[in-house]
């Protein structure tokens, strides 16, 4: 009877510590999932609007933790009214991902 008991608990602990885990990502919002990624201003008429990040950490690998990342950095940008971003530097260490970009209107 404890067998089970202990089978059952172990578990429940493992979908809760799969639940945290996978959770720690930053979701895209609606509208920053309009936000387009660009990787230059030169074939679109851009204008600056300010630079933004994303950071991410507890992921569980650092491609979750990057996009993560680029996700929070993509809904900052849309918080300004940017529909696009260009990223300028993903730092990637033992603990944190950091997104850093430019949030830029462009005309498509």
């Amino acid at each position: 009877m404890k067998f089970i008991f202990f089978i059952k608990m172990r578990k429940y602990l493992l979908f809760t510590v799969v639940i945290i885990v996978n959770g720690c990502a930053t979701q895209l919002t609606d509208q920053g999932a309009r936000v387009r990624l660009v990787d230059s201003q030169a074939n679109y008429k851009c204008e600056f609007i300010a630079t933004v990040t994303g950071s991410n950490s507890m992921g569980n690998n650092k491609a979750h933790d990057s996009q993560g990342a680029m996700n929070e950095m993509r809904n900052s940008a849309a918080e300004l009214g940017a529909n696009a971003v260009r990223l300028i530097n993903l730092d990637v260490t033992y603990e944190t991902t950091t997104a850093l970009g430019e949030a830029l209107k462009c005309e498509f």
